[in-house]
């Protein structure tokens, strides 16, 4: 099935598509969208305040038509003033006090989509000639689910209050704050060790889970209206950030099972494709906020979690009940219970309920989980780095390094390697027995050592070098010219001219050779164009021996010359 290969191939890739297209989607949010706000008040501090009444008004200016109204006199008012806090969600605010407006906050009218202002801290001041008088805060909700949500007011020290803000949610703030450093540990694991081939790559979609887990979860703490200003951004990245759950969370699960090539895993995957790019085109139409479509987002997490299921039964009746299937299965339903619970109390409590059950069970699932994966990951790399050390020693010549025989016969045997435009090389070191016999083998190995390193030198960057037998080199030329093979020849005989001259008290190196082009017509294969070259290279090493001895001759005929003159 052609088609099931290709979505296996591209659905990594359409999952960091539909990443970056909410990233950027997001940072359009800071960039174009805002509230607008209005303070005419100094800031003088805040104290707890709960004495109100709450009255619902047909409002036709607000976006549902209705308005809920809270009136309320503060009359214990500090001498430098207090100030009036309450946290809105999806809700337009006006704030007037004695009927003269002195607080707004509503969605730009510049603002190209989107009808809400996001959730925020709201801070109206309130000074010591205003104490006694009427406070009238009007609450338009945005959302049905924002109707009738009844915020909790505070006046007093305005630090004081965001302390207790925070207090509140120091432990979500710390376990998502642990996920989003888990999800960037376990990526940058995966893209540093991307290339070795014992290295987990689903540990890389763990990761991007973990991470968007974290930026979830800690994007939806009230406490972040008080750190950051993009406050109808900040309302939505919890939404983005959910809509890319669901395809890392499906890509790592399935590869914990002996049915990761099921096309049934990509059906979640798919889904959430489809539900990302629809929740946004009803957004930029204007026609429905992220918050309004999250529904599709907990029903493609429904169903998510219904394969799973289905697809662990199928695991237990393949496999059986093992230790693998045993911690996978804990870890998935702590992480499932604790986001079914989580989003129960969402809808239950319009939104305004935050739980922890589900980012401690989505940690569970990730720390345990990527934990293993990363284990595993190094026990296998370990294994890998043995092998190849074997394999460096199976394929290389332990003296100097090159490849040995059984390389050349591993290279030239494969099933994809052709002969043609393949130059071989043959070199043969003079003399290298009367070195070993006369200066012993330490500098016979020091001879086939400075010798190898001027064949790499000199035909490295073209070919591939191979030490064929104790004083026997090959070197393989694919796509080089004869005329190339020659210069590099010639080159070889200069480096080893002056490496002699540069050493003179070492064993002076010869190095014969001899060079042959594949050729059809009379060769059967490789080998006979090695048997050609080895026949030049011969008659080479004929040559220069017959050259050494010619010197040596008139070397002796010249001394006894100058002995007979002398007499």
């Amino acid at each position: 099935m052609k088609w099931k290969e290709k979505i296996k191939r591209v659905m990594p890739g359409l999952y960091a598509g539909s990443a970056a297209i909410l990233f950027f989607f997001f940072l359009y949010l800071c960039g174009c969208l805002g509230n607008q706000a209005i303070h005419k008040q100094m800031d003088t501090g805040y104290y707890k305040f709960e004495d109100y009444e709450l009255s619902h008004i047909e409002d036709k200016e607000s976006p549902l038509g209705i308005s809920d109204v809270y009136v309320m006199r503060i009359s214990n008012v500090l001498k430098g003033g207090s100030s009036l806090a309450f946290y809105s969600l999806h809700q337009n605010v006006e704030v007037s006090i004695d009927g003269k407006i002195v607080y707004v906050l509503r969605p730009k009218e510049s603002n190209l989509f989107g009808k809400t202002p996001g959730s925020n801290w709201n801070t109206v001041l309130i000074n010591r000639e205003d104490a006694g008088k009427e406070v009238k805060v009007v609450l338009s909700a945005v959302y049905d689910s924002s109707e009738n949500i009844v915020p909790e007011f505070y006046v007093g020290s305005k630090y004081g209050i965001w302390g207790m803000i925070l207090k509140d949610e120091l432990l979500p703030f710390f376990l998502s704050l642990a996920a989003i450093v888990m999800g960037i540990v376990f990526t940058l694991f995966t893209i540093f060790n991307y290339q070795n081939s014992e290295v987990d790559k689903s540990l890389l979609m763990l990761g991007m889970f973990s991470l968007n887990i974290g930026l979830w979860k800690m994007s939806d703490l009230t406490a972040m209206s008080l750190i950051f200003p993009f406050s109808i951004p900040l309302a939505n990245l919890p939404f983005l950030t959910l809509m890319l759950v669901v395809i890392p969370f499906s890509l790592y699960v399935k590869e914990l099972f002996s049915t990761k090539d099921s096309m049934v895993w990509y059906l979640p995957c798919g889904v959430s494709l489809i539900v990302t790019a629809l929740s946004l085109v009803l957004q930029i139409e204007n026609k429905a906020d992220l918050r309004q479509t999250l529904w599709m987002t907990h029903l493609t997490m429904a169903l998510l979690v219904l394969v799973f299921l289905y697809m662990t039964i199928r695991e237990l009746r393949s496999v059986g009940w093992n230790k693998k299937l045993q911690t996978l299965l804990a870890c998935a339903c702590a992480c499932i219970i604790g986001m079914a619970v989580d989003i129960i109390v969402y809808y239950i409590s319009n939104g305004t309920s935050m739980m922890v059950l589900g980012m401690c069970g989505f940690l569970t699932y990730v720390t345990v989980l990527g934990v293993r994966s990363v284990r595993e990951t190094k026990r296998l790399m370990a294994i890998g780095m043995q092998a190849k050390r074997y394999e460096e020693m199976a394929y290389h010549d332990q003296l100097t390094g090159i490849f040995n025989r059984t390389a050349y016969a591993e290279y030239t045997e494969r099933k994809d390697f052709t002969p043609d435009n393949c130059i071989v090389v043959m070199f043969d070191l003079n003399n290298l027995k009367k070195c070993n016999d006369t200066m012993g083998h330490e500098k016979g190995d020091r001879y086939i050592l400075c010798s190898a390193k001027l064949i790499e030198k000199v035909f490295g960057d073209i070919g591939k070098c191979y030490r064929m037998g104790g004083d026997e080199f090959c070197v393989l030329l694919k796509g080089v010219s004869l005329e190339e093979c020659k210069r590099r020849t010639q080159r070889l005989k200069a480096e080893v001219e002056f490496c002699n001259q540069s050493n003179p008290d070492e064993f002076p190196i010869q190095i014969a050779c001899g060079y042959k082009l594949y050729d059809k017509e009379v060769d059967y294969d490789l080998g006979d164009t090695l048997r050609r070259a080895d026949k030049m290279m011969y008659h080479e090493k004929f040559v220069m021996k017959q050259k050494i001895a010619a010197k040596a001759a008139e070397s002796e005929a010249s001394l006894a010359g100058t002995a007979c003159t002398t007499d």
